[in-house]
This record gives structure tokens, sequence and C-alpha cells, in this order.
């Protein structure tokens, strides 16, 4: 069977038109032998997001975004995605538009959810978006440029305050202040190289002697260490034996009123002995008071006889 040229022509036209069908979505990230699913969402912005960018599940491009659809009554933007039906998506799942490169291109990024219940094509999921390249800059910016506002206005306030030409003055005069004391140190210093040169080798030379008595200072100061302790250990010793002798004193006393030997000891422990005392010292206080209020009782002097005695007396004297 003969086939003619327009039948051939035909079949070329087909198949040019099917590659250039299958082509076009290839280049819009669609691939025309795969079963995938559509899920769309809704954003009220998507800053750059464009038909045939990419979707991603951490990081990895799965499928591509098929249409981007604007409601003009109500300014809502409708997202659709297409995911390999091979991709299982939770229906609580998420939808973000998020940076793709520091260029700013945009992709979407499907944030899985927990529910058990999984997305079915042309299910409406959760969207939501990451903040921009501009809007991330600006974050970073803003205190930066806020402190760098701060410091200028401090210091424009601190010149504006402040009298400048009175402290450039004062400059001007400590600076000068200072060349004419370095001058002076000059002339003071001019001729008297050899003085200088002299005075730094006598304290070379002291200091070496030094560095050559530091053993001896060493063993003059480890000695003065034991004599130290050596009077130490004699103190502690010789206050130690007092102390011995002091205690052993006291216990021969405590023994001795402790005991009924002596008469200390006989008062402190026989306590008839003490009672006998104390009625003795009772009568001699009560003897004593009666001898005070009635000394006749115990003189035996009449009265005739002191007047007598008396009148002796004057006459002697006489």
């Amino acid at each position: 069977m003969r086939i003619s040229k327009e039948t051939k022509v035909g079949i070329l036209a087909a198949i040019s038109i099917a590659i250039l069908v299958i082509g076009y979505n290839f280049l819009r990230g669609k691939n025309v032998f795969t079963t995938t699913n559509d899920y769309f969402g809704e954003y009220e912005q998507i800053e750059g997001l464009f038909a045939s960018n990419p979707v991603l599940i951490n990081g990895y491009k799965v499928g591509s975004v098929t249409s981007v659809e604007v409601d003009y009554s109500t300014l809502i933007l409708t997202v659709g995605i297409k995911l390999p039906r091979e991709v299982k998506i939770p229906k609580n799942s998420t939808m973000k538009i998020v940076n793709n490169d520091m260029i700013g291109s945009k992709a979407i990024e499907i944030i899985f959810g927990d529910s058990k219940e999984l997305a079915k094509d042309g299910d409406y999921l959760k969207a939501t978006q990451d903040q921009g390249i501009a809007q991330a800059v600006s974050d970073v910016l803003n205190p930066l440029t806020k402190s760098v506002s701060s410091v200028l206005g401090n210091i424009d306030t601190a010149i504006a305050g402040a009298d400048l030409e009175s402290t450039l003055k004062d400059a001007s005069i400590a600076l000068r202040s200072f060349k004419e004391t370095a001058d002076k140190l000059n002339r003071l210093l001019d001729g008297k190289g050899a003085q200088i040169d002299k005075i730094l080798a006598n304290v070379e030379e002291t200091t070496s002697g030094l560095k050559g008595l530091s053993p001896k200072i060493d063993g003059i100061l480890v000695d003065i260490d034991e004599t130290s302790k050596e009077l130490s250990a004699i103190e502690f010793e010789a206050l130690a034996s007092q102390v011995k002798s002091l205690t052993t004193e006291l216990q021969k006393t405590t023994t001795s009123l402790n005991g009924k030997e002596s008469t200390l000891g006989m008062l402190v422990n026989d306590k008839e002995m003490y009672t006998k005392i104390d009625d003795t010292v009772v009568k001699l206080k009560k003897l004593l008071e009666d001898i005070e209020k009635y000394p006749r009782r115990y003189t035996g002097v009449t009265e005739r006889q002191r007047k007598k005695g008396d009148e002796a007396k004057a006459e002697a004297g006489d």
C-alpha cells in the first residue's frame, strides 16, 4: 500500500505538534507522562511568584506552580501547584512561599501537617509566605540605621553644646606647653651624654652586684627563718613549763583544801567545826556590843573612884 504525500505530511505535522506540546510542558515543569494531583492556595501577596516556579519538599523539587489567578473583586490570588500522585500530603499541610535563592526568585515549600487524612486532587491547602529578601535586609538594617542615627545625633549635640573654639585653644596651649617642656629637657640633656652613660653603667654594676649577693641574701633569710623557728620553740617550751608548774601548784592547793589535815581543809570539810566557830564569832560579837554599851560591868571602877583618879591626875599635872 502506497502512502500519499498528504498522509505523510499529516503524520509529520501531528508528531511535530505532539513534540511541541511535550516540550512546552517540559519547559513549564510538567511531565505529560506522569499522573499528577493539583492543589491550590489563596494569598494576598505572592511577591514575584510565577507559573513554573518550583514546588519543594525539604528543599527538593517535586513539582511546579501551574497557575496564578487573581479575583479582581477581592484581590485574592489563587496559586495552583501540580505534584506527582505518589506524593501523599496530609490535609492540614501548608503551601509556604519562600525565597529560592539570593536573587529573590520564589518557590513554594510544602510544610507537612500531622493529619491522618490526606489531601485530595483539587483541595485547597493553608497558604502562608516567608518574608522577602527586602524585608529581611530591612529587618537587619533598621536597628543599625537607628544606632548610627543616634550616634550621629549625640556627636552633633556634643559639638553644638560645647565651646569648640575654647576646646581647640586649650588643646593648642597644652601642645605648646608640651613642646616647651621637651625643648627644656633637650637643653638639659645636651652635652650630658657621657654622664648619662656613666650613670647607666653604675646602675648596671650595682644591679650586677646585687645579683651576685642574691645567694648570700637568700642564705641570710634562711638563717633568720630557722632562728625564728628555734626562738618560737624555746618560748613555747618555757611557757609550757610554767603552765605545767602552775598546774602542779594549783593541784596541790586543791588537794590540801580537800584534805582534813590542814586547818583550812578541816574548816572546809568539818561542818561541826565550822558551826562551832560561827557560834563563837556570834557570841564574841554580842560580848563586844555589851562591853561597849555597859563598860562598868567589866572594869570594876565606880564613879567615885573615877573622880578621885581624875583629881589625882590634875594635881600631878600642877
